[in-house]
C-alpha cells in the first residue's frame, strides 16, 4: 500500500470521490427482480484498484522488505518508483477505478442512470448492472445476456463469479422463484454486532424505543468508564448500518440516539441497549418483496424534539415492501402542525420524484407512476399544496418547501388523504405503543420469512416477548 496520508491536494491528487450505488437503488432493483422473475447474479473484481491508470505523476518509496540491486547515487539518496497504475492507499484510487469501469460499460453500449451513477442499463440486451466499488449485481430477463456480460468482464478484469446472488454488502438474499418472493435480511451481521457489544443473550423487548421516555441532551459532560463515547459511537454506527440496509422499523430510534453521540449519558446508552434488545428478538426479520402496495407515505410529529423542531418521515413501497425511508428532524421550527406536515410532505415529494425517474430508467414505467402517489394524514397540508389560501399564515415558510405546488398542479404528484391511525409513516416520527408499532411494521413488508410465518414464528417472538420498561434496561454489573 502507498502512504496516501503524505499526499498533497492539487499536487499529486485532485478528485477522490467515487460514487457507489445507493441502498434505495439496490432494494428497488431487487423488488423488480422478484416481481418480473429476472435472472440475478453477482460478480466481484479482484484487486480492483490495480486495474486503473493514474493521471497524476506519483512517486513512491520502495516498500520495506523489497530488496533491490539498484545502488543509490550519493549519501541521502533514495530509491523511488513512479506509479503508472493506482495502488491501494492512494487517495485517488477509488476515483480512478470508477473512471476505468465506467469507460468499460459505456464502450459496450450501457447507459448510466442519471438518478444513480452506479446503475448501468443496456437497452438492447435489457441488462441492468449495479456497482458498489468492486461488487457487481447483474440482472436480466435472459440468462444468455447475463452470461454475455460476465464473459466480457472476465476478459477485461480478473473477476470472481459469485453465481446466483445470495448475499450483498452484508445482506442475505433468500429468493423463491416459484412463488416470486424475495426476502432481504441481515441476520449474520446482527449476530456479529450483538456479540461484539455483549448483547447476544440479552432479554428481548417488543419495541426499539420506549414511548414513555424522551431523550434530552446531557446537562454535563460524561467522562466515566460506564459511558465511553467511542463505544457509544461504535454501537450507534453498527445500528445505523442495519437501519440503512433492511430495518426501517428502527429508523426513528437510531435517529434519536445518534443525535447524542458527542456527549452520551446513561439514558442514551440505555436507549441504545434497548434497540439491541429489540433486534435480538427479531434477528430473522427482513423485507419480503412479493406483490402488494406501491406508493408512498409521509408524516410528521409536530414540535416533538427538545428544541421544538418537528420529526418528519417518509416511506416508499414497491412490490409490497419498503425500498426507501427516512426519519429526520426538520431544519426549522414549525409554528403549527399543518406546517410540519407540509415540510415533511415536501421531503417526500423530492424522494418520490427521484425514485420515479429511477424506476422509469429501469423499465418499470407503471411503478414510476405509482410511486408519485403520496398518502398524507393532514388535510390542511394537502390544501396548502393546491392553493395559497393560507398565505398570511405561511408566508414565512422557506421557498424551498413551496416547489411542491407546481408538481401537484402539473399532475406529476398525486396526494391522497390517509387516516392517522393507518399512517404507516407514523413509525418514523415517534416511539409507538406495541400494538400500533407491530401493525406498522407489518405494513412495511417487514417480518420473518414466509416459511417462519407458517411455523408460528410470530407467536415465538412478539407475543412471548417480555414488555420491558426503561428501569429494566439500566446496565447491570458485568454487562456491556
Amino acid at each position: 500500500m502507498a502512504k496516501g496520508y503524505s499526499q498533497r491536494e492539487g499536487l499529486d491528487y485532485s478528485e477522490t470521490f467515487a460514487p457507489v450505488a445507493k441502498f434505495n437503488s439496490l432494494r428497488s432493483l431487487l423488488a423488480l427482480v422478484c416481481e418480473n422473475d429476472w435472472e440475478l447474479a453477482g460478480m466481484d473484481v479482484k484487486t480492483a484498484f490495480l486495474h486503473s491508470e493514474l493521471e497524476e505523476t506519483v512517486y513512491m518509496e520502495i516498500p520495506e522488505g523489497l530488496h533491490t540491486e539498484i545502488q543509490t547515487q550519493g549519501p541521502g539518496a533514495r530509491i523511488v518508483c513512479r506509479l503508472v497504475k493506482s495502488i491501494y492507499g492512494l487517495k485517488q484510487s477509488p476515483r480512478a477505478w470508477y473512471g476505468k469501469i465506467n469507460s468499460f460499460f459505456l464502450q459496450h453500449g450501457f447507459q448510466r442512470s442519471e438518478q444513480d451513477h452506479s446503475v448501468y442499463i443496456h437497452k438492447f440486451f435489457k441488462l441492468i448492472l449495479l456497482l458498489y466499488v468492486d461488487d457487481l449485481v447483474i440482472t436480466s430477463l435472459s440468462p444468455e445476456d447475463v452470461t454475455w456480460i460476465q464473459i466480457l468482464l472476465q476478459e477485461e478484469f480478473e473477476m470472481t463469479d459469485l453465481g446466483s446472488l445470495t448475499s450483498f454488502l452484508g445482506m442475505e438474499i433468500k429468493r423463491n422463484q416459484q412463488t416470486r418472493l424475495l426476502h432481504l435480511t441481515q441476520q449474520r451481521y446482527l449476530n456479529a454486532i450483538l456479540s461484539r457489544h455483549g448483547m447476544s443473550s440479552c432479554a428481548t423487548v417488543s419495541t426499539p424505543a420506549d414511548p414513555h421516555t424522551r431523550l434530552n441532551k446531557s446537562p454535563i459532560e460524561y467522562h466515566t468508564d460506564s459511558i465511553n463515547q467511542q463505544r457509544y459511537q461504535s454501537a450507534v454506527g453498527s445500528l445505523m448500518y442495519v437501519m440503512i440496509g433492511t430495518r426501517p422499523d428502527i429508523a426513528f430510534a437510531v435517529s434519536a440516539v445518534s443525535q447524542h453521540s458527542s456527549n452520551p449519558g446513561p439514558p442514551h446508552w440505555t436507549a441504545v441497549r434497548r434497540i439491541f434488545r429489540y433486534l435480538a428478538g427479531t434477528k430473522t426479520f427482513g423485507l419480503t418483496y412479493g406483490g402488494g402496495y406501491c406508493g408512498g407515505f409521509t408524516d410528521a410529529d409536530w414540535g416533538a424534539g427538545e428544541d421544538r423542531k418537528s420529526i418528519g418521515g417518509y416511506v416508499f413501497m414497491i412490490n409490497g415492501a419498503a425500498v426507501s425511508w427516512a426519519s429526520k428532524k426538520q431544519a426549522s421550527v414549525a409554528l403549527f402542525s399543518t406546517e410540519a406536515e407540509y415540510m415533511a410532505l415536501t421531503q417526500g415529494v423530492k424522494e418520490s420524484i427521484w425514485l420515479g425517474e429511477l424506476l422509469r430508467g429501469l423499465g418499470a414505467q407503471k411503478h414510476g407512476k405509482e410511486i408519485r402517489e403520496l398518502q398524507c394524514d393532514n388535510q390542511g397540508a394537502m390544501a396548502l399544496t393546491r392553493n395559497p389560501e393560507y398565505h398570511a399564515r405561511t408566508k414565512h415558510i422557506d421557498i424551498q418547501y413551496h416547489f411542491i405546488r407546481q408538481h401537484v398542479e402539473s399532475g406529476a404528484i398525486s396526494l391522497f388523504y390517509y387516516p392517522t391511525h393507518e399512517m404507516t409513516a407514523d413509525i418514523f416520527t415517534k416511539p409507538l405503543p406495541r400494538p400500533q408499532f407491530e401493525k406498522h411494521v407489518l405494513g412495511l413488508g417487514l417480518g420473518p420469512t414466509p416459511e417462519q410465518k407458517d411455523s408460528k414464528f410470530r407467536k415465538l417472538n412478539w407475543e412471548n416477548t417480555r414488555h420491558t420498561t426503561t428501569q429494566d434496561l439500566i446496565p447491570g454489573e458485568g454487562e456491556c
